[in-house]
């Protein structure tokens, strides 16, 4: 039985379960189910979320307050966002990999039947190796898929922090201290 060599380096064959399992120990990073954000940033900009938001008695610096809370919080939703993206990601990779490890199974088990024995056996074969080439394609879409959606997400966060210091400068220049 022939395989693509990176779909080998992806699976191990269970002779005990007589099927195809994702290899844990090579595929930790890629299916794993977990959030991958940096936490310490998150606390860093919740503390300094509160540390915004206390009140001042001037007027134009609980103005300037306010929207840097604002953007604060913005930035958290958008880095929400991204860590949520990447979670589905990683989740739709994981069934995508289940399913081909089903395949694999399936047609490791078809060994026996030699290639032009049966033509049933041999279509059955030529459909199942099309499921693999099609769960490869849905595996480059759903990656492509994700870039482009962290890929957007992260130009609006690049956005906001742009106006966050614009906004910490404007008001540097109104207190004196540029």
């Amino acid at each position: 039985m022939e395989f693509n060599n990176n779909r080998l380096n992806e699976y191990r064959y269970n002779s005990h379960k007589n099927s195809y399992l994702i290899d844990d120990s090579k595929q930790s990073d890629s299916y794993s189910i977990s959030t991958h954000s940096s936490l310490s940033d998150l606390y860093q900009l919740d503390a300094s979320l509160k540390n915004i938001s206390s009140l001042s008695a001037d007027p134009l610096d609980n103005f300037f307050q306010a929207k840097k809370v604002n953007l604060a919080r913005s930035m958290k939703d958008i880095v929400g966002l991204i860590d949520n993206r990447e979670m589905i990601k990683k989740r739709n990779l994981y069934g995508i990999a289940l399913g081909e490890c089903e395949l694999m199974t399936k047609l490791h088990n078809m060994e026996h039947w030699y290639i032009g024995r049966d033509p049933i056996m041999d279509k059955r074969r030529m459909l199942f190796e099309k499921e693999l080439l099609d769960f490869d394609k849905q595996k480059r879409m759903e990656k492509i898929t994700a870039w482009k959606d962290t890929l957007l997400l992260k130009k609006d966060l690049r956005i906001i922090v742009t106006e966050l210091y614009k906004e910490q400068s404007k008001q540097k220049m109104i207190d004196g201290g540029i």
